[in-house]
């Protein structure tokens, strides 16, 4: 093994100031107050990819729908879904749903107290594992966020990053993490991160740490992490929002980024024009909404929604759109909207054109 890069300048007494510090400015987080195994779960997997901020009243909602495990475990998979509309990345969701099941199934409904069968848990993977053993149940297990790795190249003046980097980093935090409050001191790392060692600008004034960290006595603060450019792309979509009397279409998606969730048809702005083509015969243009940009990590798509009324005594087959073979096509009321689970993006294109149908 090649010797260790990484040093950690922190003694006891930075601990015990780090500590002091979330006694005195940490934020009362609503899964902080009851830090139960599931509530911990459910958080950690809601705050992966996801600011805090959005993370809160969706965990709220959440616990009053899904209080425990069980409940979690009997929902329909529509149903929560449903309750993740907003936070994106809809897998998590799912994955939380196979892993109720699965502790039904195999865990008497409890997640395990041990790291190696929390990581047999469908969704659950190292970081997952170590913030229920630490957070819920006091074990002495470090985690490793963005915002603790962010904590750790700057205390130790590291601009560039991998991924030996962040095993290495482990092994450090592992030999320091208190064994009488291994959550606290996690906790206390993580809205250290959010707070006050922040990407961009941080608040090196206000940090328990600054005395011994490297990036800040060097001046590299503002430039460690290293930024990263990334070339976004970019597309441009046209829905086809189709009114049948007082019912749209939707369809749901059975694999892929959005599965199981509803979505308008559309297509490429090069395949649009056949599209209007056929469904000029069958409906009447009635109006076009505002475009709408749907951002994803590396490009952004240009939404623009058309709405057509289709003729009393014609029908729109779903051929006529680019969809999967296995998608499920709906006509649905436009007043049933919300029980349909949708990413945000088309949620607010559907407000945005409630108005407008409910006029014909």
């Amino acid at each position: 093994m090649a010797d260790p890069v990484l040093s950690l300048p922190l003694k006891s007494s930075h601990i015990e100031s780090l500590l002091s510090w979330l006694d005195e400015s940490g934020i009362d987080y609503p899964w902080g107050d009851n830090p139960t195994a599931y509530r911990v779960w459910i958080s950690e997997v809601m705050l992966q990819q996801t600011v805090v901020t959005a993370a809160v009243e969706h965990f709220r909602r959440w616990m009053l729908l899904f209080p425990d495990i069980p409940a979690l475990a009997a929902a329909e998979e529509q149903e929560v879904l449903k309750a993740w509309e907003g936070l994106g990345y809809y897998s998590r969701a799912r994955n939380l749903h196979k892993g109720a099941r699965y502790l039904m199934e195999s865990c008497g409904g409890s997640l395990p107290d041990s790291y190696g069968e929390l990581l047999k848990v469908p969704g659950i993977g190292d970081y997952t594992a170590r913030a229920v053993l630490s957070l819920a149940l006091g074990k002495p297990y470090p985690v490793l966020d963005a915002n603790v790795r962010r904590i750790g190249q700057r205390l130790t003046a590291f601009s560039e990053w991998s991924p030996a980097l962040d095993r290495e980093l482990l092994e450090l935090l592992d030999g320091i993490i208190p064994p009488e409050s291994p959550g606290k001191f996690n906790a206390a790392l993580m809205q250290l991160g959010q707070q006050v060692c922040r990407t961009g600008i941080p608040r090196c004034d206000e940090c328990s740490l600054q005395e011994v960290c490297r990036a800040r006595l060097e001046g590299l603060e503002t430039f460690i992490p290293a930024r990263k450019k990334r070339q976004i792309k970019e597309k441009h979509t046209v829905l086809f929002l189709l009114l049948k009397g007082r019912e749209i279409l939707l369809y749901r998606r059975s694999r892929g980024i959005g599965q199981g969730l509803w979505f308008l048809p559309g297509a490429e702005i090069s395949q649009a024009e056949k599209i209007r083509g056929i469904l000029s015969e069958n409906a009447g243009e009635a109006g076009v909404l505002q475009d709408t940009v749907h951002l994803y990590t590396t490009w952004k798509d240009w939404l623009h929604t058309e709405i057509y009324q289709v003729k009393p005594d014609r029908d729109i087959p779903a051929a006529v759109f680019p969809l999967e073979n296995s998608a499920e096509v709906q006509w649905v009321d436009i007043e049933k909207l919300g029980d349909f689970p949708t990413p945000s993006v088309y949620r607010k294109i559907l407000d945005q054109a409630y108005p407008i149908l409910t006029e014909f």
